[in-house]
């Protein structure tokens, strides 16, 4: 399916020229028909001599009604430029021309219409005319044919010239649907139409409304007043939706969810008008894309430009759009979308502001993640339509090439330092990894399973081959401990008064030469041994009291012993009583 657009000056014959090709007055409304004048968009359909069946959009010529012109023009695939044989050329033949080239408009026919109006040689001149207005624009080159809408001179060559400017289907899958009409169906509730992008729609389809984020289905299709369970992308669809807002009508957009982000800040490739000779930033611009339009700032670069609008709109790389000089009262600019969401500032600014505007959706994706770096995977895809090409995935983040080596090597600097301050340490939390490298705790423990000088158990990161050893004045704190330690037995001296330092006694308890009893207290494992042999041969109730009189302790020792054996269930505490735990043993080793 095709949609022919309309474009041209007010009162040149689009209207009728429509309604000659396909037997339908795209004038809607009464005053359109009063005042003999084209004020919103219409719409009509017919069948080509190939058998093909084409949409129409007819636009209003008058400046007045730019925008609505501007609303319906974005989504034509072939345009249909009307000039009047009788008034040649004016100005807005040259903005609506304006307009279709600076959106790339390359598809097109030119009428040269009411041509019963005047005679062969003023039909010649407004001809040349035209193929000289052509010249240097999308459409240069585009057939010029001389027709009559009232008389039907020249439709038949129309018709064959629209057949031959089709462009070949493209295929995609990600619909998308600019509303430019809302109404109300008695029995069916709410129907929107507008021109389907991308991919088909079905009936059953779960759609996002952008900007506002509901959600609503598709309860039933209709395209040129036939029914349909599936509508392919290219023609002119009326879709009745379930759950639809209030607020939902001209300049909404639907697309499937999860597909499309909104923004109010982007880069862009900007061109200018053929008649605009300059373009600064401070001017009050509108722009305008799809069927919406908002208010739009201007900073332009040595390279493109970052554009900052009023309100978030769901924009894509690639993306077309007008720009309107509201002091002016005309189309200045167009331009493309580069990167929906761009750095503040600084080089990776400007490369985002002079991406090339050629790319395929993946190439894009992937040129993107270059200039951030890190990215949720979903957002790269809501921003070109696909997944990068080269890229690391770590969950949901995709990650360039570039920025897993730097990550890496980072982490491998970063893991190697911690080492360097904490030698006794067997590694560096992952968590504090993590904060270093500006990552989630997943991602940093996955960069460490993928560098081949790391290693991991998840909590902890150590670079590979890392071994914990006490250094000779170390060891002789441990010997001198060792031996306050034997000579106490169970009633040894405090922690803090025992002559090592923290850290060589927290890498002692690890490597199970020590057991930390509490904050205060630490034992020689042959000490423990003696401590549970002595439980295992208390009663079954027993107190403080009676395992302090067993081993021959103080109330000082017995209790962080007993708490200890209550954490390994080597006892269980039932008010001031305990009882051995004879057969758990092994479940509190």
């Amino acid at each position: 399916m095709t949609v022919i657009g309309t474009a041209g000056h007010v009162d040149h014959g689009k209207s009728t020229l429509v309604a000659a090709i396909t037997g339908r007055d795209p004038d809607r409304w009464e005053e359109e028909k009063r005042r003999g004048l084209t004020i919103d968009l219409g719409f009509g359909w017919t069948t080509l001599p190939s058998g093909r069946e084409v949409s129409f959009v007819d636009v209003p010529g008058h400046e007045r009604f730019i925008k609505n012109m501007l609303a319906g023009v974005e989504a034509i695939d072939v345009a249909l430029l009307v000039v009047a044989a009788d008034e040649g050329w004016m100005p807005q033949s040259e903005e609506h021309l304006a307009v279709l080239d600076l959106l790339g408009a390359s598809r097109g026919v030119v009428a040269v219409t009411k041509s019963d109006l005047v005679d062969d040689e003023t039909l010649g001149l407004a001809t040349l005319e035209v193929i000289e207005r052509l010249e240097g624009t999308s459409l240069e080159g585009s057939p010029v044919v001389t027709v009559s809408g009232r008389t039907r001179r020249g439709l038949d060559e129309l018709l064959a010239a629209l057949d031959r400017a089709i462009p070949d289907p493209e295929e995609g899958d990600d619909p998308r649907l600019w509303v430019d009409r809302r109404f109300t169906v008695t029995g069916a509730g709410t129907v929107v139409t507008g021109t389907l992008l991308g991919g088909p729609l079905r009936v059953g389809d779960t759609l996002r409304v952008h900007p506002g984020g509901v959600d609503v289905r598709v309860r039933g299709l209709e395209s040129h007043e036939r029914e349909h369970e599936r509508v392919e992308a290219h023609r002119r669809v009326a879709v009745n939706l379930a759950d639809a807002p209030e607020d939902l009508g001209r300049g909404a957009m639907l697309g499937l969810p999860g597909r499309w982000d909104t923004t109010s800040r982007f880069t862009a490739e900007i061109r200018l008008a053929r008649y605009v000779d300059e373009l600064t930033g401070r001017g009050a611009f509108q722009l305008h894309v799809g069927t919406t339009a908002a208010t739009a700032r201007l900073r332009l670069l040595e390279e493109g430009a970052v554009i900052t609008l009023d309100r978030p709109l769901p924009l894509r790389y690639g993306d077309r759009f007008i720009v309107r000089e509201t002091g002016r009262r005309a189309v200045v600019a167009g331009g493309r979308v580069l990167d929906p969401a761009p750095p503040r500032r600084g080089p990776a600014l400007r490369s985002a502001a002079a991406l090339p505007t050629d790319l395929s959706p993946a190439d894009a994706a992937s040129r993107l993640l270059e200039i951030r770096r890190r990215d949720a995977l979903a957002r790269l895809v809501a921003h070109t339509g696909a997944a990068p090409v080269a890229a690391e995935l770590f969950g949901a983040v995709a990650v360039s090439p570039d920025e897993q080596a730097r990550l890496e090597e980072s982490a491998v600097a970063t893991v190697a330092e911690f080492h360097r301050h904490n030698p006794l340490r067997p590694g560096m939390p992952t968590a504090t990894l993590a904060s270093r490298l500006g990552t989630g705790v997943e991602m940093a423990a996955a960069i460490a399973r993928r560098s081949a000088s790391l290693e991991t158990d998840g909590a902890t990161v150590w670079v590979a081959g890392h071994v914990a050893e006490l250094d000779a004045a170390q060891a002789e704190q441990w010997e001198k401990t060792r031996r306050l330690l034997a000579e106490a037995g169970l009633q040894p001296p405090r922690l803090s008064e025992l002559p090592i330092d923290a850290e060589v006694a927290h890498h002692l308890v690890r490597s199970g030469e020590l057991v930390m009893v509490s904050s205060e207290f630490v034992y020689l494992p042959e000490a423990i041994r003696q401590v549970e042999e002595a439980i295992a041969a208390m009663p079954d109730a027993f107190t403080v009291a009676d395992f302090r009189d067993a081993l021959g302790i103080s109330r000082k020792y017995a209790v962080p012993l007993l708490e200890w054996a209550d954490e390994r269930r080597l006892t269980r505490r039932q008010g001031d009583v305990r009882t051995p735990m004879r057969g758990d043993r092994s479940a509190g080793s």
